[in-house]
């Protein structure tokens, strides 16, 4: 398996694959600052919406 980001490319055997996949979960603790892990669909974009439409020069 095979990714790419911008500048560098990593390449994964099955071995390295299947390590990742079976790693335990982060849990994510609870904070004050707003992030859209728990929205679902719909309020992610909506959320991503008014935070584009806040950024337009006026």
């Amino acid at each position: 398996m095979a990714t790419e980001t911008i500048f560098q490319r990593f390449t994964l055997d099955e071995e390295a694959s299947k390590k990742i996949i079976s790693s335990p979960r982060t849990k994510i603790r609870h904070t004050n600052v707003f992030n859209d892990i728990k929205l679902n669909k719909s309020e992610r974009i909506a959320n991503a919406a008014r935070i584009l439409n806040s950024r337009k020069c006026k």
